[in-house]
């Protein structure tokens, strides 16, 4: 079977603004009270904030602060977007490029809400939702990865079958999110997890980043291929 559908998570994946995402956590917890390291939140990163915080902080608190920490957490990274320069991974536009010109529709679907995933686009200097035919932001979607929404509304969005399209992206919880729709997930070593970690999570292969998945398309897309005819 060929493929006909490419999904992308954004964060990490496409735009290097993990570490910002950290960091804005990092300082709305500290606002609150709570000196949660760097290196504990960095394991959460590609889960939904409504995700995050109880992850981190159990649900009694998400109960009674979580809201105001996913608000905080909002204006730290709007404010880190205002001076950063956030870096694009290598070879994005070749890449959509490649597969517009295989016929093979694209989508992009991120936790994030149209505002910021706007402030992440003005900082890296790039327009997004040109690249792609469909995008999914955190507004389509009822629940935030690692549950499978934002991936099913873009299977939906692509009029696409999800056993005929696959998921890249950069965390577990991408890898998670694609095993629950039926996606088939390329991992990419541009965020928090190793090779090992994402393979365990469901990734039929990885690679180091776009510019690496790029110069090997047509493997990636044959391995992927084969990988949706395995599991019908």
């Amino acid at each position: 079977m060929t493929l006909r559908g490419m999904i992308f998570d954004i964060d990490g994946t496409l735009v290097d603004t993990n570490p910002s995402h950290v960091e804005a956590w990092r300082r709305a917890f500290k606002r609150f009270g709570f000196d949660i390291p760097a290196a504990r939140i960095k394991v959460e990163i590609g889960k939904g904030g409504d995700k995050l915080v109880p992850s981190v902080l159990g649900q009694e608190l998400e109960s009674r602060l979580g809201e105001a920490l996913r608000r905080e957490q909002k204006a730290e990274f709007l404010k880190i977007t205002e001076r950063e320069h956030f870096r694009v991974f290598p070879c994005v536009l070749e890449l959509f490029q490649a597969l517009r010109d295989r016929k093979i529709r694209t989508a992009l679907a991120t936790s994030s809400d149209k505002k910021h995933l706007q402030a992440t686009m003005t900082s890296a200097a790039i327009d997004l939702p040109s690249l792609a035919d469909v995008l999914v932001t955190k507004d389509d979607a009822a629940e935030s990865k690692p549950a499978p929404d934002l991936i099913i509304v873009a299977c939906e969005k692509l009029a696409i079958s999800p056993t005929d399209c696959a998921m890249v992206g950069d965390t577990v919880y991408d890898g998670q999110a694609c095993q629950a729709a039926g996606v088939i997930f390329l991992g990419l070593l541009s965020g928090p997890n190793t090779e090992s970690e994402l393979l365990q999570a469901g990734a039929c292969a990885v690679w180091r980043d776009t510019g690496h998945l790029y110069a090997d398309l047509d493997r990636a897309l044959e391995i992927a291929s084969l990988a949706a005819a395995a599991s019908e």
